[in-house]
């Protein structure tokens, strides 16, 4: 979010300005329009498409890859995670309003389908590794995994995790997790 903010803002207002990269990098892929933009961030709709337009001629190829899925999805009637979990669609009945939902639905499916597999594959990789040990495996939301783990043993599993999560599958731009530690889950923040 951080090089999409330095790309559309420069990098005087990068820092500050990483949310609405952010919303913009999430927003677009997930079928987000100018209209919607402009609410999300308060702004102008003038501003939001001029914000999606810059976006899209930064990263030609993210337009590409959208409107790629997009036919096959028209064309095959289902969308693919990463690892091959389909999402099926019936356009022979839909209405255009109907189409159109299915298409975000698909292409959203894509993205959030395959950061599920993904995070699933890491729950089981550190359930096999650590099932006879005192780290607990409290929580899931959404790519963010939550443990318990006593003080005197989190520097040991923190480096194994990290590195775990973050060679949990060869991607073309690599997996990069954070980790924080503290008293209860509002101080991870």
């Amino acid at each position: 979010h951080y090089e999409t903010a330095l790309r559309l803002f420069g990098e005087s207002e990068a820092h500050n300005k990483r949310f609405i990269a952010k919303t913009i990098n999430f927003g677009l892929i997930y079928g987000m329009g100018a209209r919607k933009l402009s609410e999300t961030l308060k702004i102008t709709f003038k501003e939001a498409k001029a914000y999606i337009d810059s976006y899209f001629k930064l990263f030609p190829t993210v337009k590409d890859y959208l409107n790629n899925q997009k036919e096959f999805l028209l064309e095959n009637g289902y969308t693919q995670t990463l690892l091959g979990r389909r999402r099926y669609f019936d356009f022979s009945d839909a209405t255009e309003f109907m189409k159109a939902n299915y298409i975000r639905e698909g292409i959203n499916c894509i993205f959030q389908g395959s950061a599920a597999d993904l995070i699933k594959l890491c729950m089981y990789k550190i359930y096999q590794h650590y099932q006879n040990s005192e780290l607990q495996m409290l929580l899931q939301v959404h790519d963010e995994l939550i443990f318990q783990a006593p003080e005197s043993q989190i520097q040991e599993f923190l480096p194994h995790i990290e590195s775990l999560m973050n060679s949990i599958y060869t991607l073309l731009v690599p997996l990069k997790c954070s980790v924080s530690v503290g008293e209860n889950w509002a101080d991870l923040k």
